[in-house]
């Protein structure tokens, strides 16, 4: 475990890249795009109170069922106050740092920091991250299927600025994510000695020595997670996966009812926005800004402005400071005194 890495992710300056990121984005598309202007702003009058009211109901929800979701993986090794702690520290670690990277090594030094072993600390981490893939890989193909595609809208600004369509954009991270998640279940649940064995032959070739030392580090970890997570029944298997569709759909829930409160929407425009959201945030995991910062709000129109029209950027903007910037602040805030009990 890298503390060095860690404490220098978990740092109150780290606020500020995402945050100039973010302003540069929507300094830069009011400047470019001619529907943006200074009254874009007054739109936000329009907005259902209701709305605001419903999408910060989901977001404390979305963080509630997480913090469940934690604790019934725990059971008795972690309190409630713990809990509420890892889980808008880790928050943090996620709003600072690039989704392409991930925040999984903070995460594990926030759980070791707040009591649990080493080896509850891996497994706890792997079994939060792998879990969050799971329901991406299950829940898109499903969007897809039963949309008949209309979740993958065609954008022409967006095909020219990346020279790929957004279908191309959605199944390379697909792709990635497929892959990643199938060697962690495998190296983790299925053969992680096998797995362990092979990776220190590969790592015995000549030219990939100078990395053995860390490689075999992770391959081990993977070995530790493993005698943790030994034995579970299929009952805890099925509850997290539960759980953590649970925590997926009042993450995206919150987008919902920004849109709906500029927008009258059918219960089949709910589930087309809905799994938007989940190609979108797919796309957006292979992005190098931290947070998804500017990013995030580029990529928007894309996806909504068929829904929005002229509220597009307005909407963007309150998505964000419901979803993204309050993490900013709570990490901040509890940061100092977190630090100075470590």
């Amino acid at each position: 475990m890298d503390s060095d890495k860690a404490l220098k992710t978990l740092n109150i300056r780290s606020v500020w890249l995402p945050i100039i990121l973010g302003v540069a984005v929507v300094a830069i598309l009011i400047l470019t795009d001619d529907r943006i202007s200074p009254s874009s702003f007054q739109l936000i009058q329009d907005i259902s109170p209701l709305a605001l009211v419903l999408g910060l109901f989901l977001l404390a929800a979305k963080d509630g069922v997480n913090m469940l979701r934690l604790k019934f993986m725990s059971g008795r090794s972690l309190a409630w106050y713990p809990v509420f702690r890892v889980i808008l520290l880790w928050e943090f670690a996620i709003a600072v740092t690039p989704p392409v990277i991930g925040a999984t090594a903070v995460l594990v030094f926030i759980m070791y920091k707040e009591g649990l072993s080493l080896g509850k600390a891996l497994a706890f981490t792997f079994l939060l991250a792998t879990f969050d893939n799971l329901f991406f890989l299950t829940a898109s193909p499903l969007a897809l299927w039963f949309s008949e595609g209309a979740v993958l809208p065609e954008s022409q600004a967006t095909v020219e600025v990346l020279d790929r369509g957004l279908g191309s954009l959605f199944w390379l991270s697909y792709g990635l994510i497929a892959m990643y998640t199938t060697f962690m279940l495998s190296a983790v649940l299925l053969f992680p000695k096998t797995i362990r064995q092979l990776t220190k032959s590969i790592m015995s070739l000549s030219w990939l020595k100078r990395w053995k030392q860390i490689v075999m580090k992770q391959a081990d970890d993977l070995v530790l997670v493993s005698q943790v997570l030994k034995g579970k029944k299929i009952s805890f298997w099925f509850g997290l996966l539960g759980i953590t569709y649970g925590v997926w759909a009042l993450k995206f829930g919150v987008l919902n009812v920004l849109v709906s409160g500029f927008s009258d929407l059918t219960l089949g425009d709910h589930a087309i926005v809905l799994g938007r959201h989940l190609v979108m945030w797919i796309i957006m995991l292979v992005s190098p800004a931290p947070g998804n910062a500017g990013t995030a709000e580029f990529i928007f129109p894309a996806f909504y402005e068929d829904y929005l029209g002229e509220y597009t950027f307005i909407c963007s903007l309150l998505w964000r400071l419901f979803s993204f910037y309050p993490y900013l602040l709570f990490g901040a805030l509890l940061l100092p005194g977190w630090l100075r009990r470590q």
